[in-house]
């Protein structure tokens, strides 16, 4: 299944080098999914079993046909002559009935298969929320190792600096070989850490086009639709448990299963149909020439005992309807946990950014006053370079808050289950709900 709609709905202007913006990824990562292809067809495959059980609204119509040889040894205990025994027997008949009555065993089955349907179809919206936060998580890491990157590659440029500025100075007799073997010493660290950045900045390329079926290039940094977010955790709680496709689905199961018990519960009556008999047979049972017969029927079928079967039936339904009921609940439990967790991390990681980002002015500053020390004897070299080590790894720390906050505001509308909407990625039209 392609639903190239779902790309078209999220792509952005082209540029020469064309930014693989995070809409584009999230509506590129669904399309790509096989979860999301594999729950597509089991929304389609109900819907065919809804068409299957309405058919019981309609006439049924069967032909018979047949056509042999009839030996008949004996006819009301007479022993028929040799050469009378055996005839070509044709048989033909025409059968049309009409369900009346079936103790609303067809209703409730109808009704049960159609809230299963709308059950399958929210799954497939949650599914795609659960995608749409798995590929903003990714993009979010991948950007957050880029940058990384390249902070790791400046830091390394800077040591690099740092050496050769050393190396000339002790080529002058200026510095000690102690400060030569601890710069080196600190440019073979971050090298080392360069190495690192690299490579799991190669291994989340790996998973980011195992995700979204394209290379992660070109990404731009997404800015949150803060218009979205809730005022409160306890409003964003309240609209996850209305709005999220999860429980919504969840509620559709248990629907399905009171229908269940009501279709059951429809073996405790007859069933009353109208038929409809024709017959056009010749040669039937020792008698030459035709044998025609047609009658207009109301039948009435009515299980009277079937070994308690209908009731052991009925009870297992009503078990059925407690199960999707806890797991209706434990749906509940979940939005509301990953919606609380999601508002918690939101606004500590904002509070946190706020003061990493002192730190990260604070130890520059420190940084540029032992640069300066240095040049006038005050300072050591490890001092400075101490000092280096304490700018890159503010960096660092600020640079993974603000990612993570980010990731934080996105985990809110997923919680929420409007992400996709937040993302502006539309579902094709076979995804809608149907009007009643």
């Amino acid at each position: 299944m392609r639903l190239s709609s779902l790309i078209a709905a999220a792509l952005f202007s082209s540029t020469a080098a064309h930014a693989l913006s995070l809409e584009e990824s999230v509506a590129s990562a669904i399309d790509y999914s096989p979860q999301i292809a594999g729950q597509y067809a089991r929304f389609q495959s109900v819907l065919r079993e809804v068409d299957g059980a309405q058919a019981n609204y309609l006439p049924q119509v069967n032909l018979y046909a047949a056509a042999g040889y009839e030996e008949t040894l004996y006819n009301s205990g007479n022993k028929i002559p040799k050469d009378d025994r055996g005839m070509n027997r044709t048989e033909i008949g025409l059968k049309a009935s009409q369900l009346i009555f079936d103790g609303f065993k067809t209703s409730a089955n109808t009704d049960r298969l159609t809230y299963e349907a709308e059950s399958e179809r929210l799954t497939l919206l949650s599914d795609a929320e659960g995608i749409s936060l798995d590929t903003t998580r990714l993009y979010l890491e991948v950007l957050k190792a880029k940058t990384i990157h390249e902070l790791t590659q400046r830091n390394v440029r800077e040591h690099e600096a740092i050496y050769q500025d050393i190396l000339d100075k002790n080529s002058k007799g200026l510095s000690s070989n102690s400060d030569l073997a601890q710069i080196l010493a600190r440019v073979a660290t971050a090298k080392s850490s360069l190495i690192a950045a690299e490579n799991n900045l190669y291994d989340l390329d790996a998973k980011f086009m195992r995700l979204v079926g394209k290379p992660a290039t070109n990404l731009i940094d997404p800015v949150v639709d803060s218009a979205l977010l809730p005022s409160s955790k306890t409003i964003a709680i309240k609209q996850g448990i209305n709005q999220h496709p999860e429980i919504q689905a969840a509620i559709a199961d248990i629907q399905a299963a009171r229908e269940e018990i009501r279709r059951e519960k429809g073996n405790y009556f007859p069933e009353f149909k109208l038929e409809v008999h024709a017959n056009a047979n010749d040669n039937v049972g020792n008698t030459l020439g035709p044998d025609q017969d047609a009658r207009v029927m109301l039948t009435m079928n009515y299980d009277i005992y079937n070994g308690g079967k209908t009731n052991a039936d009925t009870e297992a339904s009503a078990w059925r309807h407690e199960e999707a009921r806890t797991i209706r609940l434990r749906a509940e439990r979940e939005v509301v946990e990953g919606t609380t967790l999601a508002w918690n991390a939101y606004n500590m990681l904002d509070q946190q950014k706020k003061l990493l980002k002192q730190n990260v002015d604070a130890a520059k500053a420190a940084e540029m006053g032992y640069e300066e020390q240095f040049r006038l004897g005050r300072r050591s070299l490890l001092d400075v370079l101490d000092a280096k080590v304490e700018v890159f790894l503010a960096r660092k720390s600020y640079i993974n808050t603000e990612y993570d906050h980010t990731l934080a505001a996105y985990r809110i509308l997923n919680a929420m289950g409007k992400l996709t909407y937040a993302l502006r990625v539309e579902y094709p039209e076979q995804w809608q709900a149907k009007e009643q």
